[in-house]
């Protein structure tokens, strides 16, 4: 009935997109490594360890992208089948090629789209959770609303984290003239629509805070066990590294407090106006 798609952006290159929240060049070689590495690391095997394998993963990197990295590329590409590098130009064509992509693929009469961050991370049952809010939609989105958020640089802290809107947001569609889930880039954007329906208390996503960010900063509350992030299949080295550095949750227990009243009442309030505005 449905195909689902995953659909992740790498490094296109974008005119007001020159430097990281550090202020460093984006899209050099030496990002490019910090990046590929992030991405192996963090975000393929979150999705290589999927427990709904039914799913293609459309991963676009530019069409200027060397060689020792299409090299790279290529190996991960060999060792998991749904990961599907597409190389274009640029980041203006982006959306049609996307589009154009899944046209070129799909067979059903139902699509379904995922959007994910290069550098962040899925819970193993992330696809099989998406997919079972499919009922024949012509037109709906899916927010996970609540997750984990995971600091690895300067500080290692790991925490529950909420946001309404979110970057991991998934959009099941009808066949014909499909928009995808990054239809409306911003994915703050998706305030403006009526068509989504919000799951609470399933943490299927883990943001990953790190110093090359282009905004995100650590917002994350609780005191969570360690173990819970076994769930995400970070790379087992990565993992057990981060873990020896891992700050006592004493240590930025204050900081917690104001994260999670402040992520509360953002919540809270966004989805009010949901439910007024419907």
């Amino acid at each position: 009935m449905f195909q689902h798609f995953v659909i992740t952006r790498f490094n296109l290159r974008k005119k007001d997109w020159q430097t990281s929240k550090s202020n460093t060049q984006v899209l050099t070689d030496t990002w490019m490594e910090n990046r590929l590495a992030l991405f192996e690391n963090y975000c393929f095997s979150s999705l290589a360890a999927q427990t709904e394998q039914n799913f293609t993963w459309l991963v676009f990197f530019d069409n200027t992208t060397p060689d020792k990295f299409r090299s790279v590329i290529a190996r991960l590409e060999l060792t998991f089948s749904q990961f599907t590098p597409i190389y274009i130009d640029g980041m203006d064509a982006f959306l049609t090629q996307s589009q154009a992509q899944i046209n070129q693929r799909l067979w059903e009469p139902y699509v379904i789209t995922s959007r994910l961050d290069n550098d962040d991370s899925l819970h193993q049952d992330y696809i099989k959770e998406v997919q079972s809010h499919f009922a024949e939609q012509a037109f709906m989105g899916i927010d996970f609303v609540d997750g984990y958020t995971l600091q690895v640089e300067p500080q290692v802290c790991f925490a529950k984290r909420s946001h309404v809107h979110n970057p991991f947001l998934s959009l099941i569609e009808q066949k014909g003239h499909i928009k995808t889930v990054w239809y409306l880039e911003r994915h703050g954007q998706w305030s403006e629509v009526k068509e989504l329906k919000t799951v609470r208390n399933k943490r299927m996503w883990m943001s990953v805070i790190h110093m090359e960010n282009k905004v995100n900063t650590f917002l994350g509350f609780d005191n969570v066990p360690w173990s819970a992030i076994n769930a995400f299949h970070l790379n087992s080295e990565v993992e057990q590294a981060l873990a020896n550095k891992r700050v006592p949750f004493d240590v930025w227990q204050s900081k917690s407090l104001k994260n999670k009243l402040k992520t509360m009442w953002k919540v809270n309030f966004k989805l009010i106006k949901r439910r007024l505005v419907r």
